[in-house]
């Protein structure tokens, strides 16, 4: 299966032929253009008329509509202004950012996007997905100040495309020595890398502003924060369980000395981890398992739509997998937190006892279940706690919004 989004992203610096010709672009007459290209092998170097833009740019018949940050299509003058400022950035040294973002006509189509008939798109819902994917990826590179970009929309292609470049007039990045291949003479350039995850951000924004999947995610949204009804946890409490008795209680035993460690995310704790787990998965298939049977229903259902959109060579199933895991970590740290408390509630009362009876306390080890009655009151009050905590965890654990929910799902795709 095909991916339904590709992007292809790259640089080019201000002495290159590219960038002049893009310059030269900028203020000719827009068309758009019906040339129909094979697009659809999954070699690279299929792609690579995606990459050769500024020649792909100056064929007339290619061109798309103009558009920027502020304007939907630019007049003669904002069109000269708009080359000034990319003259200015390439007079200093800045490099420029060329990204194609390309779609699957029959997926666009799914999303009311594309219109095959007529063989145009909604352009409104195109440029606001670019302007708010642009507006992410300047952010994220600490260029939102100082960064300009222009874009264009394509539909000489059997897959619809958006063409953007993005320049400095007066650079922020920092200076790197580069060699030059060709000359063998090292100088100094503009660092033009961008950041992975801003690529991540970038290809989340655009799933995100063009597919509506606000009704499912809103549905995994509740059954993350457990919006449900709690009769049953009102009428057992966690605390008669005796096999979460004895986890917790082993757990403490498997935590290292140093409590500042006791972190889920921590490797000092791994030999208790096995019992931590435990204990959540206890309290979840107790107490909430309809709603964790809905919500890998929810989730399995967005990996399905993860798959079209990236095809089948990406990792589309690591976003299930991340808000498991985040739910678990999330469970793991209230667990840990209520064996914190605990442990220190029995050092009190290990204080307290040497304090009334130093003699007693030589003569036989001190154990805390045995101490008295207040000990074995305290232990099952931990577990009460516990369990409220546990609750308002499930309750209140959300999924991340906007791109950052895909910033996970995403480490790892091929760009």
């Amino acid at each position: 299966m095909s991916p339904a989004v590709v992007l292809r992203t790259k640089f080019v610096t201000s002495h290159s032929r590219a960038f002049n010709d893009y310059v030269n672009y900028i203020d000719r007459d827009d068309a758009k253009g019906h040339v129909h290209v094979n697009e659809s092998s999954k070699d690279k170097d299929d792609f690579l008329v995606f990459f050769d833009f500024m020649d792909y740019m100056d064929d007339r018949e290619k061109q798309g509509e103009l558009f920027t940050n502020r304007n939907d299509k630019l007049s003669l003058d904002e069109k000269k202004t708009l080359k000034e400022q990319f003259q200015l950035a390439q007079k200093n040294n800045s490099p420029m950012w060329q990204d194609v973002i390309s779609f699957d006509n029959g997926w666009l189509a799914k999303q009311d996007i594309y219109f095959p008939e007529s063989h145009t798109v909604d352009e409104e819902k195109m440029r606001d997905m670019v302007r708010k994917t642009m507006n992410t990826v300047l952010q994220s590179e600490g260029m939102e100040k100082s960064a300009i970009w222009t874009a264009s929309l394509h539909y000489n292609t059997d897959n619809i495309h958006v063409h953007v470049a993005t320049v400095e007039p007066h650079p922020t990045r920092e200076r790197m020595n580069v060699l030059d291949e060709e000359t063998g003479v090292w100088h100094e350039e503009y660092r033009a890398k961008r950041k992975p995850k801003t690529l991540e951000k970038m290809k989340s924004n655009v799933a995100n502003m063009l597919m509506d999947r606000t009704n499912e995610r809103n549905r995994i949204d509740e059954l993350l924060r457990g919006t449900i009804q709690h009769k049953k946890e009102n009428q057992v409490s966690l605390a008669t369980y005796q096999k979460t008795k004895e986890l917790f209680k082993e757990g403490i035993k498997h935590l290292p000395s140093d409590k500042r460690q006791w972190k889920y995310g921590y490797q000092s704790i791994n030999a208790a981890r096995p019992y931590i787990d435990e204990i959540t998965d206890i309290y979840l298939q107790q107490f909430h398992a309809d709603d964790l049977e809905q919500l890998h229903q929810q989730l399995d259902g967005e990996v399905e739509v993860m798959k079209e959109m990236y095809g089948e060579e990406s990792n589309y199933d690591r976003y299930k997998q991340t808000k498991l895991d985040d739910l678990k970590k999330r469970m793991g740290n209230v667990v840990l937190a209520e064996m914190r408390a605990y442990d220190k509630e029995q050092n009190n009362f290990k204080s307290q006892y040497k304090q009334m009876n130093k003699q007693t306390l030589f003569q036989q080890s001190w154990q805390p279940d045995q101490f008295d009655n207040q000990a074995v009151t305290s232990f099952r009050v931990s577990l009460i706690r516990l369990q409220k905590a546990m609750r308002k965890t499930f309750q209140d654990y959300e999924k991340e919004k906007n791109q950052r929910e895909f910033d996970q799902m995403m480490e790892g795709y091929e760009m």
